[in-house]
């Protein structure tokens, strides 16, 4: 079972800025199927929607993405994050409305770029 971790939009950016620096092109994120870590800027290059960084797994603007759940290998897959499984574990308050996103990866871990 995930385990939620909840945050207002301001503490949610501070600690973006906090772990990787003030270009929110550099923040990375671990989607929480495949484990696959991507920056704003790989969701960007891969032509996803902005409203898909963080909340689906970049695999699913890139060719070949593996199955999110059971499927085999190394990441991106194709998990989205408003499917029947919601496994984004932070809920970050945006304006009035809760959305779960993916956590930040560690600030250590390399990134897809």
């Amino acid at each position: 079972m995930t385990t939620t971790h909840h945050m207002t939009r301001a503490e949610w950016l501070a600690e973006g800025e906090q772990l990787f620096g003030k270009d929110p092109m550099a923040w990375r994120f671990a989607c929480p199927a495949c484990g696959h870590v991507a920056t704003v800027k790989d969701w960007k290059d891969a032509g996803a929607p902005e409203g898909a960084v963080a909340f689906s797994c970049v695999g699913r603007w890139l060719p070949d993405a593996r199955e999110a759940l059971g499927g085999k290998g190394k990441g991106p897959c194709n998990y989205a994050g408003g499917g029947l499984f919601d496994l984004n574990p932070v809920r970050v308050e945006f304006e009035g409305t809760v959305c779960g996103v993916f956590a930040f990866a560690p600030a250590a871990q390399g990134g897809a770029s």
